[in-house]
């Protein structure tokens, strides 16, 4: 179904082309779904877009801004060559820009809605008591995540008789560690896995399956674990050193942080400002179009 804004209508081909363009990041982001769900949230998502588009466009055409020829000419040199290139573009499959004429209004257009959303986005700067609040409020996204350095050894299983004989095999090798043998010569002599001596790197949590995990993370450095058994088989895990999460200095971060909060404001000051655009419109579906 069209959309009708002010005066102006949205066709039905226009929200279908826009929606085949967003299909691919809204099945993303909605992974499981079924494909006439998603297919409707791309229509949604069109029709939210096209409206906003329409809502700026002729805002901007309002307030006149003027446009640099040569900008437009270097911009749409510039769509063409990220879109497949010349050839690409000659064919016509896009499913919005199908020729020289509607790329042009394209690129004017979004020259146009950049004007705007500059315009529009100017706000009160982010002053360093608000900074320094949010940094002190959110310690969680400014702390490094807490990794583990290790190694380890691994009788590979796949069946339960194969778990068994790989649980008495890695018992066995835990004995000669605990009477002293190196774990990396042992990891070359014994392991399934002796790729860079079982060296596993640093490594933070939901990298390694979660029984591996959780015995790792539970370890003290220079620690040698109990067998764990995981979906692969039997291991023995040499924990070498432990790297507790810090908090990022403020002095480190702080421009940063402002900056986020700058955007943030842009964004929340021109979504207000689109709002109002929206409230003073007349908007509506209308069919036959």
């Amino acid at each position: 179904m069209a959309m009708k804004v002010n005066d102006h209508i949205i066709p039905d081909w226009a929200i279908e082309g826009q929606a085949q363009s967003l299909y691919q990041s809204v099945a993303e982001k909605m992974k499981g779904k079924p494909q006439e769900v998603i297919q409707m949230a791309a229509i949604d998502m069109a029709k939210d877009r096209l409206i906003d588009q329409t809502l700026m466009s002729h805002e901007s055409q309002r307030r006149k801004y003027e446009v640099d020829p040569v900008e437009v000419n270097k911009q749409m040199k510039r769509w063409v060559r990220e879109n497949g290139g010349k050839k690409a573009f000659e064919s016509g499959k896009h499913p919005v820009i199908k020729d020289k004429e509607s790329l042009r209004k394209e690129v004017i257009n979004q020259i146009q809605f950049n004007m705007l959303l500059e315009e529009e986005s100017k706000c009160e700067p982010v002053s360093e008591e608000e900074t320094k609040k949010y940094y002190d409020s959110r310690p969680d996204l400014f702390t490094a995540e807490e990794t583990v350095s290790a190694s380890h050894l691994l009788k590979k299983a796949s069946t339960e008789d194969e778990f068994s004989e790989a649980k008495d095999a890695i018992l066995l090798v835990r004995e000669k560690l605990e009477k002293g043998a190196d774990f990396t010569e042992l990891v070359r002599e014994e392991s399934d896995d002796a790729g860079n001596d079982g060296n596993l790197g640093e490594f933070g949590r939901g990298r390694m399956v979660p029984e591996f995990e959780k015995a790792a993370f539970s370890m003290k450095s220079g620690e040698l674990s109990e067998p764990v058994r995981t979906q692969f088989g039997w291991h023995l895990i040499l924990v070498k050193e432990r790297h507790q999460g810090k908090l990022t200095p403020y002095d480190a971060i702080k421009e940063k942080v402002t900056e986020y909060l700058t955007e943030r404001r842009k964004d929340a000051t021109f979504e207000a400002f689109l709002d109002r655009l929206k409230a003073e419109a007349n908007i509506e579906e209308v069919s036959g179009i």
